[in-house]
């Protein structure tokens, strides 16, 4: 009933909206017509930009491009008095008086411009797109200027994005919090392993977001864009690449628009090999002895996936345009371990020794549709847009595990450990439903009034069945303890209104959002495992003060209310274990919330040097942490004592802390970012247990490298550094990792173009922690391939031709024909 009651607003909005302008449409509005043609020869101009103004203040009314014929037309105009500007480069700019009556048609004739010689001979292009662009507000990451991801995924791509940490295991923080991951701005079941890294043209970090942007996260929001151009004509990429690892990728991209008509493809298909190693070593400490664990497993990981995406954008008219996409992501991905454990007394002399296997796989299709619509009013920037997303992933998930103890002269034995032999089938499926409308309305010049609503609603089923062999009847039984029937459903609604202004070089913005969450679960396999959660409507507000100065400096000042939310696996009360280690979700888990101010100044020196400081606090309460304790399990029919793991919330997490981010350009084709984070984090777990308060330092920095290089070469350097992280119960060991990229382009317009990449050259990628117990002390390293050597060969095509199959002559390719693929005409 709350979708019903959200998409029913929203029929009712775009209606009142459609009926408004039906009304209105042939009582006060006309049509302005004409067509731009060369003076010499008269063939039609096309892609000309034409635009109507407002003869008091010159500001842009409307406008478009002229079609493949030289035409150009505006409908349902308001009536009244414009100037038509054309401009064109390569031609002088021509500015014309319509007077426009109410009901009317006027034709503007045969509109002729004339080459500007002067201008064309001084023209030369030497500029290019940077790879890192920072504004007040947000961070742009341009990942076609990523040489080392080439033929990566997005988590190759979030490692060199500065304010980013990605760890071992997938896990992306930003200044040491959770943030919010977003595909195309809204919500997905992929993970940042399912989406290949040629898929993908920017990355946008938003510290700070306003209430427009969802509340979720604790440090903001990263919103994954993928590849979609509106370049006219076709155009389109074809890259393949290997790798040392055995790994290949391939794809595609392809773009053609017509007119009216744009369509957009993308498919790439990527596979991976790998080898993977653990160490665990555990002291346990007993009432009346002290014994040692010390684990190892060492094993392969391939993935293999297939990312696919097309869709089209109907260009209705001038002021309306409705999009409609459709993605499909399949993969498989692979785990595979033998294991062997050493049971140590307490002069850490080996007593005896296990073996076996720790196998696990996962398969998984996603499916992802998005429609959505945008108006433009007839006063610049007043605009309405709505769209609504499906997705729904379906997985399979198996694991396999064995583990046989013998004595120090290989001898099998069945005491104190059992054998151990059992494997996992199953499966499930998520759907996640979202839909938006968002309003813009300059209500000044110099003020903006925004609103909108969203609902969100996900829906998670997963089915798996674990049996274990009983050694005394040789029967396969089931292990309750590792089964589990599992049903989830989540809603979140939400409303915001945003106001903003200026008054001369002082900006201003305040907004509110409110939203209100429903959970619900159930687990079929544990009794009074049921849960329904209901909160009430919480309110987010934000308030962003700036300054700018002379000198092209800026000064801005931002409050925001933050809420991170346990997700399923958080909340799944199904246990997982490998080895003496278990962990499981926490169904009594609560929302954490977030108070996050922010102290920020930018300067631009001569568009060469940026440098931009942020201060920042963050005062968590409920934060969501992980807790470890020494229980007994009863696992496949055995009483065993392991170190379990489950997410809790602490008290508080206080954390405060200064970025700073410098981009220079040293030299003519040599230009450096550098990102440096510092921090100070207490985390408050008393309510937990005693004794669990932790606090320390922290920094994080990444230094990113492009120069250019005699015979077209272009070198990126990529380093970061982060220090250990502070956990409630120990911490996590500092790491730092080298990437290099070396880049070549070919032919005349660069069409072709080779990339070479070493990742992580020093091989020091890996995760190291250290937990303490009550009665335990705990060291765990993992490692997994990581230094990687990968070419990629990309190809680049493209035409500027909205006539794609009419012969065009020489002298009117000139003038509209063939351009350089990489040029941007979006």
């Amino acid at each position: 009933m709350r979708t019903f009651a959200f998409w029913g607003l929203v029929i009712i909005l775009l209606g009142s909206n459609i009926t408004t302008q039906a009304q209105h449409a042939g009582a006060t509005q006309g049509t302005i017509i004409g067509k731009l043609v060369d003076v010499q020869g008269n063939k039609p101009v096309e892609y000309a930009s034409v635009a109507l103004l407002r003869p008091s203040d010159s500001t842009v009314v409307t406008g478009m491009l002229s079609k493949g014929n030289g035409d150009f037309n505006f409908e349902n105009v308001a009536a009244g008095r414009y100037l038509l500007k054309v401009n064109f480069i390569g031609y002088t700019t021509v500015y014309k008086v319509i007077n426009l009556k109410a009901g009317s048609q006027v034709d503007a004739g045969n509109i002729k411009l004339s080459a500007n010689v002067k201008s064309l001979a001084g023209v030369e292009v030497v500029g290019t797109k940077p790879t890192y662009t920072m504004a007040i507000d947000k961070k742009v990451f341009n990942v076609d200027k990523s040489l080392s991801t080439v033929g990566g995924t997005a988590a190759d791509v979030l490692k060199q994005v500065p304010s980013v940490s990605v760890d071992i295991d997938g896990n992306v923080s930003v200044r040491s919090g959770s943030p919010t991951i977003f595909v195309d701005g809204r919500p997905t079941t992929l993970t940042i392993d399912q989406i290949p890294a040629d898929a993908i043209e920017r990355i946008e970090v938003v510290t700070n977001p306003s209430a427009k942007y969802d509340a979720e996260g604790m440090s903001g929001i990263l919103n994954i864009v993928l590849k979609k151009n509106r370049k006219a004509g076709i155009n389109g990429q074809v890259n393949a690449g290997i790798s040392t690892l055995g790994g290949a990728n391939g794809g595609v991209d392809l773009n053609l628009r017509q007119e009216k008509f744009n369509f957009f493809a993308t498919y790439n298909v990527r596979s991976r090999k790998a080898w993977t190693r653990t160490h665990l070593f555990r002291k346990n400490i007993a009432s009346d002895t002290t014994t040692y664990l010390d684990q190892y497993q060492d094993g392969d990981q391939f993935r293999r996936f297939q990312f696919g995406r097309m869709g089209v954008d109907l260009f209705l008219d001038n002021r309306n345009t409705l999009t409609i996409s459709q993605s499909i992501v399949n993969g498989k991905f692979e785990n595979n371990n033998d294991q062997t454990l050493y049971d140590l007394d307490l002069k850490q002399q080996r007593i005896r020794y296990g073996t076996g296997i720790d196998n696990n796989n996962h398969g998984f299709t996603n499916y992802t549709t998005q429609l959505g619509y945008k108006h433009n009013f007839a006063k610049e920037g007043h605009e309405l847009t709505a769209d609504f997303n499906y997705n729904r992933a379906n997985g399979t998930d198996g694991t396999d595990y064995s583990l046989q103890y013998y004595d120090m002269s290989d001898a099998p034995i069945y005491s104190p450990n059992e054998p151990e032999m059992r494997f996992g089938r199953g499966g499930g499926n998520t759907t996640y439903l979202t839909g938006q409308i968002d309003y813009v309305d300059p209500v000044t010049a110099t003020s903006k009034l925004e609103a909108g609503l969203r609902t969100t609603a996900r829906t998670f089923n997963n089915d798996i069945i674990t049996q274990g062999k009983d050694f005394s009847t040789g029967q396969y039984v089931v292990d309750s303890a590792l089964s589990n029937q599992y049903h989830y459903t989540e809603q979140i609604n939400a409303g915001y209104v945003n106001y903003s202004g200026t008054i001369k070089n002082f900006g201003y913005q305040a907004g509110l959002r409110a939203e209100q969450s429903y959970y619900k679960g159930d687990m079929e396999s544990v009794k009074a495992s049921a849960y329904k959660i209901n909160y009430p409507v919480s309110l987010f507000p934000s308030v962003f003060l700036s300054q700018k100065f002379k000198g092209d400096h800026e000064l801005q000042i931002n409050y925001s209310r933050r809420i991170r939310r346990p997700w399923f696996r958080d909340l799944l009360p199904n246990l997982e274990y490998s080895a003496q280690s278990a962990s499981r979700g926490n169904p009594a888990l609560r929302p954490e919330f977030t108070n996050s101010f922010e102290l920020s100044y930018l300067k631009t020196f001569s568009e060469k040097h940026n440098v931009m400081v942020s201060t920042y606090y963050r005062n968590t309460n409920n934060a969501i942490t992980d807790f470890y304790t020494d229980t007994t399990l009863n696992l496949n029919g055995q009483m065993q004592k392991v170190v379990l793991s489950y997410p809790v919330n602490a008290a508080t997490r206080n954390s405060f802390g200064a970025e700073f981010t410098v981009r220079n350009q040293v030299l003519p084709g040599w230009d450096i970012t550098t990102n440096l984070n510092l921090a100070q984090t207490k985390i408050d777990a008393d309510n937990v247990g005693t004794n669990l308060n932790n606090s320390g330092f922290t920094w994080f920095g990444k230094v990113n490298s492009n120069t250019k290089l005699p015979l077209a070469l272009l070198l990126q350097v990529t380093g970061n550094y982060e220090s250990k992280r502070i956990l409630p119960q120990g911490e996590a060991a500092a790491e730092y990792q080298v990437d290099l990229a070396l880049k070549r382009e070919f032919l005349k317009n660069k069409a072709l173009s080779v990339t070479m990449a070493v990742n992580d050259i020093f091989n020091t990628d890996r995760d190291l922690n250290y937990t303490t117990t009550a009665f335990s002390e705990q060291e765990r390293y993992r490692k997994r391939a990581s230094r990687e050597f990968r070419i990629n060969v990309a190809w680049r095509f493209g035409k500027m031709d909205m006539n794609l199959f009419k012969k065009k002559s020489e002298k009117g390719g000139e003038n509209g024909g063939e351009q350089p693929p990489d040029g941007d005409h979006s």
